[in-house]
């Protein structure tokens, strides 16, 4: 039995979500055991907060700079402990998340994608589709989706 070759770039989609702390974690987790590389991405959906329990009005008078900085400052923050020693890249785009997380795996290819799921099903599926599906289906690379 042949042993599976470690990772070397791994992606991981975070929206502060639960489920993205879970995809988080787990990237982390393999990060380390492969000694990878990773990238954690987070995409600003328009109309949505920046940071969870934000109002969403104290970000319209904000600069790209200033959202950047300060969601750079709040990932730092939430995942500093866990990511030390890890070489680790923090991506920020803005745009619909399955697009974006496409568009920055086109742009730094990574072998492994982490993303967590809503656990949509049934007519929420269908009506709304879901990122980690789309990820999954369009992506070039391995999805782990995390429950």
């Amino acid at each position: 039995m042949t042993q599976a070759k470690p990772f070397k770039h791994i992606m991981a989609a975070c929206d502060f979500s639960p489920q993205s702390d879970k995809a988080v974690a787990k990237a982390i987790e393999q990060a380390r055991a492969d000694g990878a590389r990773l990238t954690i991405i987070h995409v600003l959906v328009p109309g949505m907060p920046v940071l969870p329990d934000q109002d969403q009005r104290l970000v319209r008078g904000m600069s790209d700079q200033e959202i950047t900085a300060q969601l750079r400052s709040y990932m730092e923050r939430q995942y500093l402990d866990s990511i030390s020693g890890l070489r680790v890249n923090l991506a920020l785009r803005r745009g619909h998340p399955s697009v974006e997380i496409l568009a920055q795996q086109e742009d730094d290819p990574a072998d492994l994608l982490v993303v967590g799921s809503q656990g949509l099903s049934g007519m929420g599926l269908v009506l709304f589709g879901s990122v980690a599906e789309r990820l999954v289906r369009r992506g070039n690379c391995t999805t782990l989706v995390v429950r």
